[in-house]
């Protein structure tokens, strides 16, 4: 009986590897065709994002230093250290020698201007006292004045006259004079009008901040006065002279630190294009940066370290892939696309950018398809069977397969392996 058996087990197994060589020989064999894959995922929308860490300290983002002019005497300060200002609030008030001698310019030209206009006034007048001259010297009345007003004269009883064009000639005469004279009178307003102004500020001169934030120092006896911080923060950091290349002004910044929650956004608003210190031959160059920043949480304090990821390039919400599902033939890109038909579909796809293990795609391929996650494991395009995951079975997807495919695909997968 044992004899009979062992025989009848031979001849199935060699009757199994039969049929097995004859059906991967065959030319059109399904078998032969059918791809065996093991790994693969759904392509998804990501953020693919390059960054530079960098350490940086948040500080205040302006020091500003109110400067007294050698012609300015202080008279009074009008806050004290540790005050909060803001853009605008008066600091100090003082007296100023060259108001004094703006003034005395003002005055002086004033005075000058004065003396024409009295001079053309009296020129006016003796002009509209003038009567048509005669052929005779006899009386003051017979002279009349040259254009120039410089001198005097009679006219000789040669002379061709007529009183007509004569009176003419002195309206117009007379006229000129009045719009010089007027003209003259309205510089003397203007004049007058920034004398007065200089005097009104004479006695309220004051310096007021140009910025918000706390009055740091005073110091009276020195150039620099009053010492104000700004209360706005930003963020100093320094890059190596590797990355200085990488990193330009503008560019967005994300500031991490254990000291808060969540993140700061800012960008990098300069880039100093000297080095922190005096180059040295065997010492490495720092360049100092500055970045601004959304400053929505209260806890950031000046002088906190923190990191500061620089984005150096980002796309957002693109379909990604795993490097490993890429395979590359002839400077052409290719995944395997696990498609609705069951085939294990070749895609030409053109790449974008590249962090670490994961590839933006471009073109070729979009989200929510499967893709084989290692192209390796796909030989050609045909029919692809993945291994059962008997966690995901239940009644209701077994209903859903007829009994003709369940034979089907349970004879390909014993075939296949």
């Amino acid at each position: 009986m044992m004899k009979w058996f062992s025989i009848l087990l031979a001849i199935g197994l060699t009757g199994f590897l039969i049929v097995n060589l004859v059906l991967i020989s065959k030319e059109n064999s399904k078998v032969s065709r059918i791809n065996h894959i093991t790994d693969w995922s759904k392509i998804r929308k990501t953020d693919i994002v390059e960054s530079l860490p960098v350490d940086g300290v948040i500080t205040q983002a302006e020091t500003y230093y109110v400067l007294a002019s050698e012609d300015e005497t202080i008279e009074e300060f009008l806050v004290g250290e540790g005050d909060t200002v803001e853009e605008g609030t008066p600091l100090l008030l003082y007296k100023s020698d060259k108001i004094d001698r703006q003034t005395a310019l003002l005055d002086a030209e004033i005075e000058s201007l004065q003396s024409k206009r009295n001079s053309i006034q009296s020129l006016i007048n003796q002009l509209k006292s003038l009567t048509p001259p005669v052929s005779s010297r006899s009386s003051n009345a017979d002279l009349y004045y040259d254009e120039d007003y410089s001198d005097w004269y009679y006219p000789s009883p040669s002379d061709h006259f007529n009183e007509e064009e004569w009176k003419q000639a002195n309206d117009k005469e007379i006229g000129e004079k009045i719009f010089e004279m007027e003209k003259l009178e309205a510089d003397i307003k203007k004049l007058e009008s920034q004398r007065d102004s200089l005097q009104n500020d004479k006695d309220s001169l004051s310096l007021t901040s140009p910025i918000s934030g706390v009055v740091k120092k005073i110091t009276p006896d020195s150039k620099k006065v009053i010492t104000i911080v700004s209360d706005e923060k930003i963020l100093k950091g320094e890059l190596q002279e590797e990355q200085l290349p990488q990193v330009d002004e503008g560019m967005k910044v994300n500031i991490l630190s254990h000291l808060f929650e969540g993140r700061l956004t800012g960008e990098i608003n300069q880039i100093s294009e000297l080095p922190a210190d005096r180059p040295e031959v065997k010492k490495k160059s720092i360049y100092p940066f500055t970045a601004a920043f959304d400053e929505e949480n209260e806890d950031i304090h000046i002088g906190y370290h923190v990191t500061a990821d620089i984005i150096l390039e980002e796309e957002k919400d693109v379909p990604a892939v795993l490097g490993k599902s890429i395979g590359e033939k002839k400077d052409t890109s290719y995944i395997w696309v696990l498609n609705e038909s069951g085939i294990a579909e070749k895609r030409k796809v053109t790449t974008g950018l590249e962090v670490g293990n994961l590839y933006a795609i471009k073109n070729g391929a979009k989200a929510g398809e499967f893709y084989v996650t290692d192209h390796r494991q796909a030989v050609k395009q045909a029919p692809f069977i993945t291994p059962l995951d008997v966690y995901k079975l239940n009644r209701s997807s077994a209903k859903e397969i007829s009994r003709k495919k369940v034979i089907k695909y349970f004879f390909i997968g014993v075939l296949q392996q």
